[in-house]
């Protein structure tokens, strides 16, 4: 006896049952994985941290021994610069792990990383000193107390302040729409780190020791000069106006920065990057910059190293100079504008 076909599907009887039976054993077949790879993704991140823990451990160690031998070399200038940026891949290496450890881990590890960085400031001063500067407008001024130089008084002040802890924390994170503004109390020779933030202006007064920002999205990050380095991580479609010694933009991209950096600023797996000269104005912003160290007259804003472009014979296309009629000019202005914008994107929304 022939058996009987189900219009609706096409199959007798005997295969309908044989389809189902097919998929829900398919169905199961894909729970399996599924809680399979949940698994797995524990189990990694597990094995994830004490990974993480032994290679930051490993790293700051190799970092610390060669500073314990700068002395030694002939190539002193040389090896600074291969320890900078050594700290600048150990920073990055902690930012890209954030998601797993728990915020006392990256506390402590922030806090290893800001101690290399002063043992770098230090052996610098010491084994490389600079010469003295000042801005060509503004003269000399002499204390009342021992008659010294106002700069050298505040030389002696940022070598007792590199001695003391470090009291850095991950000072703003998960924000969104807000008006961000940290004054020269919390700043000065402060390292300030801000993560997550959405349609925010950011603006810090006086002079910061470091900077790191991670993923920014639609940002505008107005500050003074940095004694040291600024590092930017998975930023989109910011822009930046800051003052440093080195700067590193890593995983960014349709990002204006406005620069002054007395190193040649380095980029990597970015794209669309576009840069300026700083243009940053308020009142102290000269005695700002003399007390964080950096050389008026030294300004590779226009200088970018982009560690994935390897040609010599050609420009790199993930970088280029701002043109002219883009400038911003008045950041005042375009904050209030940036900050409409921003209300009515959300009303419509």
């Amino acid at each position: 006896m022939d058996s009987i076909v189900d219009p609706s599907t096409g199959f007798s009887g005997k295969e309908k049952i044989t389809e189902i039976l097919n998929r829900r054993h398919k169905e199961r077949e894909i729970q399996i994985q599924a809680a399979k790879l949940e698994r797995q993704k524990d189990s990694d991140e597990t094995e994830a941290i004490p990974y993480f823990e032994s290679t930051f451990e490993e790293k700051v160690k190799l970092i610390s021994n060669t500073l314990d031998t700068v002395d030694k070399s002939e190539c002193k200038a040389q090896i600074f610069a291969e320890v900078q940026n050594q700290i600048y891949d150990l920073q990055r290496y902690l930012s890209t792990s954030t998601f797993f450890l728990q915020e006392y881990k990256i506390k402590v590890c922030q806090n290893s990383i800001n101690e290399l960085c002063k043992r770098l400031d230090v052996l610098k001063n010491e084994l490389i000193p600079k010469k003295k500067f000042g801005f060509k407008s503004k003269k000399t001024v002499r204390t009342h107390n021992d008659g010294k130089d106002a700069l050298e008084a505040i030389g002696e002040k940022k070598q007792q302040d590199l001695s003391d802890e470090d009291k850095m924390k991950w000072t703003v994170s998960s924000r969104k729409n807000e008006v961000i503004v940290l004054r020269n109390s919390e700043v000065d020779e402060q390292t300030v780190t801000a993560s997550d933030l959405t349609n925010c202006v950011v603006r810090l007064e006086g002079h910061s020791g470091s900077l790191q920002f991670a993923q920014l999205k639609n940002c505008l990050v107005i500050c003074g000069p940095t004694s040291r380095s600024i590092f930017l991580d998975n930023c989109i479609n910011c822009k930046f106006v800051v003052a440093c010694q080195q700067l590193r933009c890593h995983r960014s991209k349709i990002c204006d920065l406005y620069l002054k950096v007395t190193s040649r600023a380095i980029i990597e797996d970015c794209s669309q990057i576009s840069v300026a000269e700083y243009n940053n104005h308020y009142v102290g912003i000269e005695e700002d910059f003399c007390k964080s160290g950096l050389d008026p007259e030294a300004n590779n804003w226009n200088e970018l190293d982009d560690f994935n472009w390897l040609a010599t014979d050609k420009p790199s296309p993930n970088w280029s100079v701002l043109p002219q009629n883009q400038l911003i000019s008045d950041w005042e202005t375009y904050k209030k504008q940036f900050l409409l914008n921003n209300a009515l994107c959300n009303i419509n929304q």
